[in-house]
């Protein structure tokens, strides 16, 4: 039987579909990735720690990279022009140069465009009392010219543009401003992550509830929500590394326990795509609507990840940039697939034999 069980191993890990071997794209930055962007040419835009800001165009080439103030926390396109918030700044890119730079009061955290104007979201980090001591949400208009600030005491955690613009906030307020308005939601926990879905925005909460946007209780978990990504159903990482998929209804398809995650996203052909990091080490996993693992990568420490129509990317604390696009992917995983049924009905007959 142990014979059985090595040669049962041994099958697995080779007929495993390799997911580096199915990558379209392998680049690196140069330095640890902190925001990844796909724009609407299917071009990669790379965010890095130390402030450096790459595009690769739709074919894997660089086009340019140009150096921003500081760590590069969010990415947002907008016609011809990149907008960042790097450190203490917001910076408008275009063809590789910086068009204008703003500096806002404390740490530049999101980006949105709303109403024909940029909005920027800054926080200001109060060591001694280890917590967000004041906030401001900047409007500029697109040539860099500041309209407005409104300043608040608590630091937003997920914006979002629609007909109103939406900020999920943190403490001591909680709940969320609708425009000008703040409204209470389902609970009184901070926000902590949210996302857009066909019926509308949806908040993820320290307390482990996911609400709407309309003060509706969604579901409840038990530990708190760390990030939500959407596409077919909604996928949601804890805080103790759980992950939960629900489909029609908020209805629990599947979940998986693991190491932390630390990024994940919902891609093509209905693949969910999860980095983990357990403090040494991290992994990529690939799983289908089912929950079924499809493969497993090793990896460093996985950052940031986005998705769009064919194309997922994952950018890396080594410095490196992996692309995995749709029709590539799929004919290495139904290769795989048909590869590994031809061997089926050989390994049967091999542990039939070493059990006699």
């Amino acid at each position: 039987m142990l014979k059985a069980g090595i040669l049962l191993t041994m099958i697995y890990h080779r007929y495993t579909m390799d997911l580096l071997q199915a990558a379209w794209m392998v680049r690196n930055l140069g330095q640890p990735v902190s925001a990844l962007k796909i724009d609407k040419n299917q071009s990669i835009i790379a965010g890095g720690w130390n402030g450096l800001l790459t595009k690769w165009d739709s074919e894997g080439d660089c086009e340019w990279s140009v150096q921003c103030s500081d760590r590069i926390e969010s990415i947002m396109c907008v016609g011809e022009d990149i907008f960042v918030t790097s450190g203490l700044d917001i910076a408008c890119v275009r063809n590789g140069e910086i068009r204008w730079s703003q500096k806002l009061e404390g740490s530049a955290d999101l980006l949105e465009y709303h109403d024909g104007k940029i909005v920027s979201t800054s926080s200001v980090y109060d060591i001694e009392h280890g917590d967000f001591m004041e906030s401001g949400i900047w409007e500029f208009t697109l040539d860099g010219e500041l309209k407005s600030v409104t300043r608040i005491d608590e630091k937003p955690w997920y914006i979002y543009s629609g007909k109103e613009l939406i900020l999920g906030l943190g403490r001591p307020r909680c709940g969320a401003i609708f425009d000008s308005e703040h409204r209470v939601l389902a609970t009184n926990s901070p926000v902590t992550c949210g996302v857009a879905s066909k019926s509308g925005v949806i908040f993820g909460h320290a307390d482990g509830t996911m609400s709407n946007e309309f003060g509706e209780e969604l579901i409840r978990f038990q530990t708190s929500i760390e990030s939500i990504s959407f596409l077919d159903g909604m996928a949601v990482a804890m805080e103790n590394g759980d992950l939960v998929f629900l489909g029609k209804d908020n209805k629990k398809l599947w979940d998986t326990k693991g190491n932390t995650v630390s990024t994940h996203t919902l891609g093509f052909d209905n693949l969910h795509w999860c980095g983990r990091w357990n403090g040494l080490s991290g992994t990529i996993e690939v799983r289908d609507i089912d929950g079924k693992k499809i493969s497993e990568l090793e990896t460093s420490r996985p950052r940031t990840s986005c998705a769009i129509e064919d194309r997922v990317v994952f950018g890396f604390e080594s410095g490196e940039v992996i692309l995995w696009e749709k029709s590539l992917f799929i004919r290495r995983r139904d290769s795989n697939t048909t590869h590994e049924e031809s061997h089926n009905s050989d390994l049967a007959a091999k542990l039939r034999s070493l059990r006699k």
